[in-house]
């Protein structure tokens, strides 16, 4: 049994496994940073450290996020905080720390293994390299993310 953060980029469910969460900040000030990729919509300050904002909706090819009052940060851990769990889990995030710009906040989310299936082939994600799979909910399908291939480094498919 797995259970989720999960959140909304416009009207898509999508999640991420708990351990890899570090915080959800609703309150942050973005610095744009000159020739960056289109993806990162620049850094943070967050309590003293840097963290790179990454908008998902570039990323997952849903759009660029416009920032509104529900709009959200959620930061993931770093490969350093990760718990051994997490890394039993096969969760790999990164070296830096890394701000996902969300269009607002869902529920926690409990799956069993068996209740995740492979991405359909007609999800409106433009890459399923970043997805790892879907769940069935009561109400909706469940969007899993893959965050070993959304923060790989160095990725030109995101040039």
């Amino acid at each position: 049994m797995e259970q989720f953060a999960t959140f909304y980029l416009n009207e898509t469910l999508l999640g991420l496994p708990i351990p890899a969460v570090r915080e959800i900040n609703p309150h942050f000030e973005i610095t744009q940073v000159p020739l960056a990729p289109e993806f990162i919509r620049g850094l943070v300050n967050l309590r003293g450290q840097v963290v790179t904002v990454i908008d998902l909706g570039i990323k997952l090819g849903l759009g660029k996020r416009e920032i509104q009052e529900q709009s959200r940060l959620m930061i993931i851990k770093t490969n350093a905080e990760l718990s051994d769990l997490a890394i039993s889990m096969g969760i790999k995030t990164s070296d830096d720390p890394v701000g996902l710009l969300i269009d607002e906040i869902g529920d926690v989310v409990t799956a069993e293994k068996g209740d995740i299936e492979p991405p359909p082939a007609n999800m409106d994600i433009s890459d399923l390299k970043y997805v790892r799979g879907v769940a069935k909910t009561k109400d909706t399908l469940l969007t899993l993310l893959n965050l070993n291939q959304l923060l790989l480094v160095g990725d030109n498919s995101d040039n």
